[in-house]
């Protein structure tokens, strides 16, 4: 099992919870996350602190997306 596989707060009560500090796609820094958290313009980006591309919570939630929907 991987370190991002675990349990994490649903998925629309954490981007709720980030919105307050979200930011505009023009707006991120180097090392904020680049997850899209609300849908429809303008476009927010959860913008907590990063290694890469996405924060530890978004990124599990990408690992675990890929590990339902495996690439053919």
């Amino acid at each position: 099992m991987n370190e991002y596989v675990r349990e994490f707060t649903p998925a629309d009560e954490y981007d709720a919870k980030r919105l307050p500090f979200a930011k505009r796609l023009e707006d991120l820094l180097p090392g904020e996350c680049i997850w899209p958290i609300n849908s429809g313009g303008p476009y927010l980006f959860c913008a907590a602190k990063a290694e890469g591309k996405y924060c530890p919570h978004h990124k599990a939630r990408l690992i675990q997306k890929r590990s339902v929907h495996p690439r053919e």
